[in-house]
């Protein structure tokens, strides 16, 4: 099964609805006129067959090991033959590149003007080909072709996808994702070590300090030694394993701009005033700043964390030198999985981001405004193509009648991730774990497990199987378990949902040319207050002044200006 380090998760299930329809064109391309064939046009529909066939050309980017089952391949696969098949539609791929070419690859043929009838694109590729007037509008295409499941999944938390590839009020592409807010961090604590010292799981940030210390000086493993720490960190600062975005939110501020990150995923908020500003700058963030700088003096961070990297920083966990760390909720899938496994005394366990100061902590939210997208050209004859492919696509992998064998498919010890060899990878629902989690908890309660999806059966099945001793199932507890890191997430959705950032545009052009530097400003600084080498008040002087000064001021007046704002 695929279990994504972000929200969305589609494990699925049965069979497909029948092509609704026949359309007729002629062989160039356009559609007749006379009666019978105006009633075949109209007939057409969201999974309507061409009769004569078509043709549509597109571009892949493939994975680093590429592996197929016997007979197929990225051109010729069970996607491909059922496109043919059931809709007519012939999908020829002009050319493939490993992933890390990929974008280099489109950009060139962006210059040269040879693109294929549709294509994938990030959203500062996206702004390009919209300002160049080489996308086609899709807005009229949408209301006909879309399907009830592809309208549902586009429409989903305030259609927040659609909004994403809209300019100036016509839809422009197709959205691969967005929805739903992730990154939502909560708080990885080893449970044993707790326990050996007496303590309790965090309710406040004082808590947190609490912790952070005692897992520092008062030898929390028992072994002897002082050679542990209370809070993992990472270069980063900010990111989904060790980064310091929910040690920030329990002081009620929202930074993120991650040292190995782009500099233009941000989060602008709106002050009292009503004026937009970078969430970074606000004086919350002095407060927590400060608190890591206490952490840092005392000990109980790494005291090279400014040079440790995801995988170093996982190390320190995996050889038990670590007993607290913020992250998102995939922590258990990477990087301590197998711990319980190697020593079972280890009992690693998620718990709720908590508050400084006793009012409701929301956790930061990113991921809701789509980053990828497909584009269809201008030039293509059948543009309602396009959306015929994403639609079969979500009938077999996110409808309710979703076939397993369009998922994953096991043969032999080899997973097949079916799934990615179709011409395009749909966004389905950005909630489906969330949805999982609710009915695998009723049937932990209940123990009637007949209200599963095949999804949840698997992972309710993983729970029970290490409830009954096997620890390689260990981190389905972690995740779907009955105070698991889903259900954690489920009640930041339901009582105190993330914060997100009140922009919902594309990257800015100032965003593109000073986000880099911003950003690496930002991390330097913020990475020097936290080990001592700066005072505190370095963060109002050297981060926002400067921040303002060196193009973060001409970026809030495009944000400001761009009638994107929530």
């Amino acid at each position: 099964m695929r279990i994504w380090k972000g929200r969305a998760n589609h494990v699925l299930v049965a069979a497909l609805m029948p092509a609704l329809a026949i359309t007729a064109c002629n062989t160039d391309g356009s559609m007749e006129t006379s009666a019978p064939e105006a009633t075949k046009a109209t007939e057409d529909g969201p999974l309507g067959k061409y009769d004569p066939p078509i043709t549509v050309t597109t571009v892949r980017a493939l994975p680093d090991l590429e592996t197929y089952r016997e007979g197929e391949s990225i051109d010729d696969n069970l996607w491909t033959r059922d496109l043919k098949e059931l809709f007519g539609i012939q999908v020829v791929n002009k050319w493939k590149v490993n992933h890390k070419q990929y974008n280099n690859k489109i950009t060139v043929s962006m210059i040269s003007g040879d693109m294929p009838d549709f294509y994938q694109v990030d959203a500062k590729q996206l702004q390009q080909i919209v300002e160049a007037g080489q996308a086609a509008d899709l807005t009229d295409v949408y209301e006909k072709y879309a399907s009830d499941v592809t309208r549902r999944s586009f429409e989903e938390f305030g259609s927040v996808k659609l909004k994403g590839a809209t300019f100036d009020g016509r839809l422009m592409a197709l959205p691969l994702n967005g929805g739903i807010p992730g990154g939502a961090q909560m708080i990885w604590i080893r449970k044993d070590w707790l326990d050996n010292l007496g303590l309790e799981p965090p309710r406040t940030m004082d808590d947190v300090i609490k912790i952070a210390l005692a897992f520092t000086n008062e030898d929390p493993d028992r072994n002897g030694k002082h050679d542990t720490y209370g809070l993992n960190v990472m270069k980063d600062l900010f990111g989904g394993w060790a980064g310091l975005d929910g040690f920030f939110n329990g002081y009620h501020s929202y930074p993120y701009n991650p040292a190995n990150g782009s500099g233009t995923d941000l989060t602008f908020l709106k002050n009292a005033e009503g004026d937009v500003v970078l969430a970074d700058t606000l004086p919350e963030v002095k407060v927590a700043l400060g608190k890591l700088q206490e952490l840092y003096k005392a000990g109980a961070i790494p005291k090279e964390f400014s040079v440790l990297d995801g995988s170093k920083a996982g190390e320190l966990a995996t050889t038990h030198k670590i007993g607290m760390a913020y992250g998102e909720f995939w922590v258990g899938t990477w990087p301590i999985a197998g711990m319980k496994k190697e020593d079972p005394k280890t009992d690693w366990r998620p718990y709720p981001i908590v508050s400084a100061d006793g009012a409701p902590v929301h956790p930061s939210g990113r991921g809701d405004i789509p980053t990828q997208f497909i584009v269809v050209n201008k030039a293509a004859k059948h543009p309602e193509a396009v959306l015929k492919i994403l639609n079969y696509y979500h009938e077999k992998v996110s409808g309710p009648n979703r076939d397993p064998n369009y998922h994953q498919v096991k043969e032999g010890d080899v997973n097949y991730q079916v799934f990615s060899l179709s011409p395009i990878i749909g966004p389905g629902f950005s909630n489906q774990n969330q949805t999982d989690n609710d009915l695998i908890q009723e049937a932990l309660r209940t123990g009637d497990e007949s209200k599963l999806t095949s999804s949840a059966k698997t992972y309710y099945d993983g729970i029970k199987e290490y409830e009954n001793g096997n620890l390689d199932m260990w981190l389905w507890n972690a995740l779907f378990g009955a105070d698991g890191a889903y259900s954690i997430t489920n009640r930041y959705d339901r009582e105190t949902p993330p914060v997100t950032s009140v922009y919902m545009g594309q990257p800015t052009t100032a965003m593109v040319t000073k986000g880099p530097i911003l950003r690496d400003l930002e991390v330097k600084i913020f990475t020097e207050i936290i080990n001592g080498t700066r005072p505190l008040d370095d963060f109002d002087t050297a981060f926002v002044e400067e921040w303002y000064k060196q193009g973060g001021q001409e970026i809030l007046d495009e944000v400001t200006a761009s009638g994107r704002l929530k």
